[in-house]
């Protein structure tokens, strides 16, 4: 993930509310590695402990000390959805997993539906229930996966 791409997931995160303290301090390390610098980008890569709170308030202060604009719920859902499709496409993350995640995703813009994640959110619903079904719900989140990050699902 290139610096840049590590802003954006920022900013997604921050417009859901989400980011833990380790993983916040760790890419503040990487974009002043990176050449980005901010005051409390600085005061994040030097945080310690796991107060997650800290972390995000310090993430969000450097977001806009470096003017990095807040995407909409939805922009930032269908963004974190992808990044986890990616995850799911790459073998990083097993596609039940990432189905669950992109469920819980969906679930922070509630009551909005975002209707191009239904399949994983129907897939992760019924995972449990169909044990059967599994390797057809697997097969159907990659594809889903493959779909949302513009991959050909005939490969």
């Amino acid at each position: 993930m290139t610096p840049n791409d590590t802003l954006e997931m920022l900013a997604a995160e921050a417009a859901l509310g989400l980011g833990d303290a380790e993983r916040l301090t760790r890419d503040a390390v990487e974009l002043l590695t990176a050449g980005f610098d901010s005051p409390a980008l600085v005061a994040l890569a030097g945080l310690s402990g796991d107060d997650t709170s800290e972390a995000r308030a310090l993430r969000d202060r450097a977001m806009a000390e470096m003017s990095i604009a807040t995407p909409s719920q939805r922009e930032a859902t269908i963004l974190l959805a992808r990044e986890v499709a990616r995850k799911i496409v790459d073998g990083d993350l097993p596609p039940y997993d990432g189905a669950e995640r992109i469920w819980s995703l969906t679930l922070r813009v509630h009551p909005e539906r975002i209707h191009d994640l239904d399949p994983f959110v129907y897939a992760a619903s019924e995972w449990e229930s169909r044990p059967g079904d599994r390797p057809f719900f697997e097969n159907a989140i990659m594809n889903e996966a493959r779909a949302l990050i513009g991959e050909d699902c005939t490969t």
